[in-house]
């Protein structure tokens, strides 16, 4: 910061609230009369105005962030929360890019959790420091609002395991049957198609025989699981609801025309993804062919528009190495048996990146992202591994793996929807088969009706068992943004065993610009890529802001979001198969 300059601090109080206004002057401008502290040293340039009784009407800020800590009294061991409020005004002629790209950065050095500052006087401390950084010179003045909230009106906390994705670790009081059943049901979905035997079922829930027993009893007079031979159980869909036709049992696919053969195949990898996949199609068939021993493969052959289509379900996926070989395996089976696949869609949720002081690129949940190529041409990004360069203070590199379709058609197509959405905001063909979808989908166990936007909450943990929840921002205009569809993004995708922590995430997805982390695809794309298809896309529902597989409520909606989309992009597709016709 040039000398001449000083940051000025006022602090006012109306209420539970204060203020904390911080701004930028030159020294000759700036009224000294009511000054109560100057700093020196490494603090100087600071200087600490007279606390004044009234806050001062600053007027509406160009931009806003807003979040709530989850904070500890060191003294009375009480749980309490602040709401915090960081306003921007810039200097003149500041545009919408640059104010935003200032307020995140400041933002995200203000929490960075090796160094949140845990009280009052340093956290103001910190704002001011950053003040007098030349990367922030555009913030002429920043106003720092602070409410102690009281308990009636204090969201809850998360808890810090919710934040790494684990889950809440608020007592579960509903009997042991019901949790039981629950997970049983989960394990089933995660698995099917494939068959698991009691033993496996008992040790996984880590349940008591019995109570298995019975549960899946209770599960099978509800029709939602099928017993196999050998007393296996699988996840039993019945198609019929959804209007297609009853699951069929094979041991071997039967024969499919070449005439006949399905030109499009989408992959899913979680029970709610298929089935509102499957919801999208029309005349359509589903073959289980199952095992009792080892994996089971599930495909469902409809129309989706003009275009013979295939989905199938992916066993498992996830962190484990074996894992991610089956879910290659797997793929490369479906693409060996159904040889005339020209375009393989990756349908599903994920987890959408914050964009904290971005409203436009910001994903809410239940919002839709098109896998959409960067400069370089990719469209996802693998780290499988994180080193330091001790050469450059110790900066993180990540060793990547990246994969970029061949052919453009799909690409060529959303560079269509992007233009056609700058003139037209409005058009979203994918909102009617969303409509259309819940209602087939009503007589489902699950609910893919859209859940309550209050339950749409953004979480950072910044470190020491200390949480945040951040606002959404808010529109440049003033105008809020429509809660009951989905908003569209097109970017990368991403994922990485070594970037799961909420730091490494952040700064992963910030360096390559990545839109949505996923549960890791890397081999099922090598597949891809393998059997020589060349054109491949991924449609996201976001379902929660980590990797899409940690928000219960919000999965079977964000899944059928992404269906949606998809059958929008494939109705868009040219068939080369009608031009005969």
């Amino acid at each position: 910061m040039a000398s001449e300059e000083e940051i000025i601090m006022t602090p006012t109080k109306k209420g539970k609230t204060t203020h904390i206004k911080i701004e930028r002057k030159r020294k000759q401008q700036a009224d000294h009369s009511g000054v109560v502290h100057v700093g020196g040293g490494q603090h100087s340039g600071l200087v600490i105005a007279q606390n004044t009784a009234d806050a001062d009407d600053l007027g509406k800020p160009q931009l806003q962030l807003g979040f709530m800590c989850f904070l500890i009294d060191q003294k009375t061991n009480e749980h309490f929360v602040e709401s915090r409020k960081l306003k921007f005004w810039y200097v003149e002629g500041t545009d919408y890019y640059n104010q935003v790209t200032t307020a995140y950065e400041f933002f995200k050095e203000l929490v960075r959790p090796e160094n949140f500052p845990r009280d009052y006087v340093g956290f103001i401390k910190k704002c001011m420091k950053q003040m007098q950084d030349e990367r922030y010179k555009l913030a002429k003045k920043i106003d720092l609002e602070i409410q102690h909230l009281d308990k009636g009106e204090a969201p809850t906390s998360p808890g810090l395991e919710h934040v790494n994705g684990i889950g809440f670790t608020k007592e579960d009081t509903r009997p042991v049957e019901e949790i039981v059943r629950e997970k049983l049901l989960t394990i089933l979905e995660s698995a099917y198609p494939n068959v698991l035997a009691v033993e496996d079922l008992v040790r996984i829930t880590a349940s008591e025989e019995p109570i298995v027993l019975l549960q899946l009893q209770e599960l099978r007079s509800r029709e939602l699981i099928r017993e196999m031979e050998k007393g296996g159980f699988v996840r039993q869909v019945l198609d019929e609801k959804t209007g297609g036709t009853e699951v069929q049992m094979v041991k071997q696919m039967p024969t499919i025309a070449a005439n006949q053969q399905p030109t499009i195949a989408i992959i899913t990898a979680l029970y709610h993804e298929k089935v509102a996949v499957d919801a999208m199609m029309e005349n359509k068939t589903t073959y289980v062919r199952y095992k009792t021993e080892g994996e089971s493969n599930v495909y469902t052959t409809g129309f989706i528009g003009e275009h013979k289509v295939v989905s199938t379900k992916l066993p498992q996926i996830g962190h484990f190495r074996a894992a991610q070989i089956s879910s290659g395996s797997i793929t490369t089976r479906l693409l060996g048996t159904f040889q005339n696949i020209e375009h393989v869609f990756i349908v599903g949720v994920a987890g959408g990146v914050p964009q904290f002081a971005d409203y436009y690129r910001h994903p809410r949940l239940g919002d839709i992202i098109f896998s959409k190529c960067d400069s370089k041409g990719y469209l996802y990004y693998y780290c499988d591994k994180m080193t330091q360069d001790k050469e450059n203070d110790g900066e993180v590199q990540y060793n990547l793996k990246t994969w970029a379709p061949r052919d453009m058609q799909l690409q060529r197509i959303l560079e269509r929807i992007e233009d056609t959405r700058q003139a037209n905001p409005d058009y979203a063909p994918w909102e009617r088969y969303l409509t259309e979808g819940q209602e087939l989908l009503q007589a489902q166990d699950a609910n893919f009706d859209r859940p309550p936007p209050d339950t749409d909450r953004l979480y950072m943990n910044i470190g020491d068992n200390q949480v945040i929840e951040v606002q959404h921002p808010e529109p440049p205009n003033g105008v809020p943004r429509r809660l009951d569809i989905p908003s569209v993004h097109f970017g990368v995708m991403g994922a990485g065993r070594p970037v799961r922590n909420e730091v490494s995430r952040h700064d992963f997805a910030s360096r390559y610009k990545i839109a949505a982390c996923d549960s890791e695809f890397d081999q099922v794309l090598e597949s891809i890529v393998g059997n020589r298809k060349d054109s491949f896309m991924f449609v996201r529902g976001v379902s929660d802001y980590i990797n899409g597989m940690h928000n219960k409520e919000w999965k079977p909606y964000a899944a059928l979001a992404a269906a949606a989309a998809t059958k929008a992009i494939i109705k868009m597709l040219h068939n080369p198969q009608m031009d005969d016709f």
